[in-house]
């Protein structure tokens, strides 16, 4: 190493989520990734490093070809150095290894194709590390990846000495891994230009090379940015100013690689950045942790300090958003048997565009939450259950499935016994231990999850919400807005998960609120396990439950699955003979497309909107989504009041805080006055089909 010379490996990541919206990634195209490669186009002195994935890939080769023939041109002149990564961008650590190694290469091999190099180096999606990776990594022709300089100070090392690259092994398989400058990922394009600088002083004749490396959205697509980075120079300036030092030179890390040794050898720790972990906690971890921060800052070297604390754990989203574990729990099922399929018919193209439906369905922005995650988003978690469907979808056309399929067994981690059912048209995941509740409704051949909504939970930053006093969320530097006011009244929160047939008995024959019926039930069975019996009966599949004496009422609950038909009937006896008195009520919550939008509405008079409010005595309603081409209706027998409303979420991205749409709530009560038998029956069903 040279100290005269201090290598800048400078580049970025393009991404954007399986299921955004096209003018989204348009815009994003128009103001961030094309004037990014005008920029470079225009310096044939730069030399950089870019990572786009493969599913924007796609959409920029269809939809922005010359932005598409514009990153070929920079590859071609030597200017870039392109990156590959897991094609649809997932969690690399939390996939099977053979999809690991699948969508790897699958990347890869595009880039080879397209552009005629074939990537050295790999991004790896949020930089979410495990130390099992580098087996899978070598494997995948990867010699080396980008993570975080926190990775390494949680590893006890100081980020303030990191350069170069260190090199890491799992079972002897070895793996560069360069550090991501937090500093420097904080400073640009942000900061002024010389708080880079100075930082790059800093780091001279220390060390051969520094990484500073993000997300390209940062260039042009964040709020504000196009105007400072590219109207106002920024990015033309701050090129300027490092080709002006004389002691720093722009390489790629293909050139840091074959022009230096590692720096060293490192052991790293499971890790993402140091925002993931944060979010990866529950709301009283977040607060727990920001405390000890608080605390930490007062003491002498405050910054080595708190780059000692780590949040969760990634995979701890699979806990705290059960939502998101139920889509990675199906997700490894169907790589399971895509993978066995396609072992016996390797090239059955049925099989193989099944394993392209998983992939995509291992896109990783739906399965967390933070400015950047967004399982909160329906239009993202949408995608991944649409792909998964269609992957289940596949394999049943391939490989001739009865008319009729179930299982009872663990399906999603959590320790319960689920019912999973498959009638030609449906998968239903029926859930006995907690009181019958159906948590999946996925209408295959629109690949719509129709119980796809999101329960409402605190969040940390709700407290900023609720207290106007505080400062809007930063974004690494970058500032956040409210959408919208008034959200602090929004902030509610549901008693228990959000699901389809929660039922529950009220002594008191009130009226209930359409969104949040359940305060001050005197039984709510979706708290409850439920002893339960199956029983196939030609093409369906009926779960028998029974909810035992408790607060006045007796139970039988029996949900039957077939064909495009769910149908739950219950069965009320009071416990101690008396005619029955108080109410019963069952909640659909039902996901459609949008809350809004007039093609989506309920069938009633004036077809009001999935997200208005309202009630009516009814036989039965008819939900339409006439944009994705679905109804669902909804009976209620014996006929009785049906109340609506919007199941609504306030949560946290790079625009904001904004109020999201998750679906809607269907609820249905039956009133018992005193004057009637001390056994009745009661039952709903929903009837789904095309549009």
């Amino acid at each position: 190493m040279s100290s005269d010379v201090l290598g800048l490996c400078f580049g970025v990541h393009d991404h954007q989520p399986i299921g955004n919206f096209d003018h989204v990634v348009r815009e994003a195209t128009e103001r961030s990734y094309r004037p990014f490669l005008e920029l470079i186009r225009r310096r044939p002195e730069l030399r950089l490093t870019v990572h786009v994935t493969g599913s924007l890939l796609e959409w920029l080769r269809e939809r922005a070809p010359a932005t598409f023939d514009l990153l070929g041109a920079v590859v071609a002149s030597g200017q870039v150095e392109l990156l590959t990564g897991g094609f649809y961008e997932p969690i690399l650590a939390i996939l099977p290894d053979r999809d690991k190694v699948g969508q790897i290469r699958q990347l890869s091999d595009y880039l080879k194709r397209h552009f005629g190099v074939r990537p050295r180096g790999m991004w790896l999606a949020e930089r979410v590390w495990e130390p099992h990776l580098p087996t899978a990594l070598r494997e995948a022709g990867v010699e080396y990846v980008l993570v975080d300089d926190t990775h390494f100070a949680l590893a006890g090392l100081d980020p303030d000495t990191l350069g170069g690259y260190y090199v890491t092994e799992d079972q002897g398989a070895t793996t560069g891994v360069f550090p991501i400058s937090q500093r420097l990922r904080y400073l640009i394009p942000f900061a002024d230009i010389e708080d880079s600088v100075r930082e790059l002083e800093r780091r001279r004749g220390q060390v051969p090379a520094v990484t500073a490396v993000d997300d390209g959205e940062k260039f042009g697509a964040w709020p504000g940015t196009y105007d400072h980075v590219y109207r106002d120079g920024w990015l033309d300036r701050f090129f300027d100013r490092v080709g002006s030092l004389g002691w720093v030179e722009l390489m790629t890390f293909g050139d840091v690689v074959d022009r230096w040794p590692a720096s060293g050898r490192a052991y790293l720790p499971t890790a993402s950045y140091r925002e993931m972990g944060e979010w990866a906690l529950t709301a009283e971890g977040g607060r727990d942790l920001r405390r000890a921060k608080r605390a930490l800052g007062r003491l002498d070297d405050a910054e080595r300090m708190v780059g000692l604390l780590r949040g969760g754990f990634w995979r701890s989203f699979l806990v705290k958003y059960p939502e998101v574990a139920d889509m990675y729990w199906k997700m490894l099922r169907l790589s399971g048997r895509v993978a066995e399929e396609l072992a016996r018919r390797p090239d059955d193209p049925r099989l193989l565009d099944a394993r392209v439906a998983l992939w995509r369905g291992q896109a990783n922005d739906a399965y967390w939450h933070g400015v950047f995650g967004g399982c909160y988003l329906p239009h993202l978690r949408r995608a991944i259950k649409q792909s998964l469907l269609a992957a289940e979808r596949a394999l049943g056309e391939a490989t001739s499935r009865p008319r009729l399929e179930w299982s009872r067994a663990d399906v999603n981690g959590d320790g319960a016994s689920e019912v999973v059912v498959r009638p030609p048209a449906l998968t239903v995941t029926v859930n006995p231990d907690r009181g019958g509740t159906i948590t999946e409704l996925g209408w295959l051949s629109r690949g719509l999850d129709l119980a796809d909504v999101l329960t409402r939970r605190p969040e940390l930053y709700h407290e900023q919400i609720r207290d106007t006093g505080s400062a809007v969320p930063s974004i690494d530097g970058g500032p956040a807005a409210h959408k919208e006011t008034g959200l602090a009244a929004r902030l509610e929160y549901d008693v228990v998960r959000r699901a389809s047939l929660t039922d529950g008995w009220f002594a008191d024959p009130a009226p209930r609120d359409a969104v949040s019926p359940w305060h001050g039930a005197a039984r709510l069975l979706a708290g409850e396990r439920l002893p339960a019996s199956l029983v196939e009966t030609g093409a369906g599949l009926t779960i028998a439950m029974h909810a035992a004496r408790g607060a006045g009422i007796e139970v039988d609950k029996r949900v039957a699955v077939r064909d495009a038909v769910v149908e739950a009937t219950y069965r009320l006896r009071s416990e101690d003979g008396r005619p029955l008195r108080g109410a019963f009520v069952v909640q659909w919550n039902l996901a459609l497309t949008a809350g809004q939008a007039p093609d989506r509405y309920l069938d009633l008079p004036g077809r009001p909107t999935l997200a208005s409010r309202g009630a009516e005595r009814l036989d039965a309603v008819r939900i339409v989504d006439e944009w994705i081409g679905v109804e669902a209706r909804i009976t209620a027998d014996p006929p009785t009041d049906v109340a609506w409303g919007p199941v609504e979420t306030v949560s946290v991205s790079e625009g904001g805080f904004e109020r999201i749409y998750q679906g809607t709530a269907l609820t249905i009560t039956w009133t018992f006055d005193g004057q009637g038998g001390a056994d009745t029956g009661v039952g709903t069903r929903l009837t789904v089909k095309d549009r």
